[in-house]
């Protein structure tokens, strides 16, 4: 038990610690783009683009606009979320380990020892318990990821109605009701199966058939999980907009971002912009020509909203 504490309460704090990178991010994801393009050079072929400033320009920015304290707006619910997800899924998690365990040892082999039909089985059989595990506590923790997310756009329209969890608990209810609670969870679970499934094969694949050193197939999941994360970004994405789309919050409704009849809407119409992936480079940004969302707008550090007259916003 007390193991457990501690591993939650260190993943806890260090999701605090890098609160400020998740919490840019979630802007950059809206296209909210305060800083003017700057001049780039390209790696390979040396060729002059505009790109948007990087992740710490753009921390730089939250901090001038709101001060140190600033940069860690939406922490509090981010944490609960994470933590409340991460308790849900590790104790379903371990009631499928532990019935696991009841099998006598002689009926255990491991993947790598397996025929292939049998190892198919086993391995759909465990990653389906690894999905519904993971579905539950995504399902019991978005309420608390919708209030991040809102709290965190506010930085762009200057409100204070998501400054705390009661304080947004009250308006979510008001403004969207019950269903409000869960603004963006289907592409999220959607995005979740897909990632729970695609890196448990690969990994599984990879340690089954290629890989022989036993030091080395401890990497194989996180590497396949990077790779497939790539993939299955566009679902993020969407969860984030939906999570504030038409919320009542300037940077949730027109002029600053269309409002969606539903997720499909909202994917299909970032495609169609060639915004899919925005938010997903946090240091290589390319300058998107005809800026849509939030991207239009700066504000000064007092709080007060103008428009931005750079001619690379006009």
């Amino acid at each position: 038990m007390a193991f457990a504490l501690a591993q939650y309460g260190s993943g806890a704090v260090i999701t605090a610690v890098l609160h400020p990178f998740g919490y840019a991010k979630v802007l950059m994801q809206m296209g909210h783009e305060p800083l003017q393009p700057e001049v780039s050079t390209t790696f390979f072929f040396h060729k002059q683009t505009m790109t948007y400033p990087n992740i710490f320009k753009y921390i730089g920015h939250i901090k001038y606009v709101d001060g140190f304290w600033g940069l860690y707006r939406g922490v509090f619910p981010r944490v609960l979320a994470g933590t409340l997800g991460n308790l849900v899924q590790y104790n379903i998690q371990d009631k499928f380990k532990a019935l696991r365990d009841q099998k006598p040892k002689g009926e255990r082999v491991k993947p790598e020892d397996e025929d292939f039909v049998p190892w198919l089985q086993n391995f759909a059989k465990e990653t389906s318990e690894d999905t519904l595990a993971r579905c539950c506590g995504v399902i019991v923790s978005h309420p608390f990821h919708v209030i991040m997310v809102r709290s965190m756009v506010q930085f762009v329209g200057r409100e204070t109605q998501y400054n705390t969890v009661w304080s947004s608990v009250k308006e979510i209810y008001e403004h969207d009701g019950i269903l409000g609670f869960f603004s963006g969870l289907i592409p999220r679970l959607i995005g979740e199966i897909l990632t729970i499934w695609l890196t448990s094969f690969l990994a599984q694949t990879i340690n089954k058939y290629l890989v022989q050193e036993k030091d080395l197939k401890s990497y194989t999941g996180a590497a396949c999980g990077l790779v497939v994360s790539h993939f299955t970004y566009p679902f993020t994405l969407v969860t984030n907009i939906m999570a504030v789309n038409n919320c009542g919050l300037r940077a949730s409704q027109p002029p600053m971002m269309p409002v969606y009849n539903g997720w499909v809407d909202c994917l299909r119409t970032l495609a169609q912009e060639g915004n899919i992936k925005r938010g997903a480079n946090a240091f290589w940004r390319t300058y998107n020509y005809k800026p849509t969302g939030v991207a239009a707008y700066k504000f000064q550090p007092q709080g007060a909203a103008y428009p931005h007259n750079s001619p690379a916003f006009r």
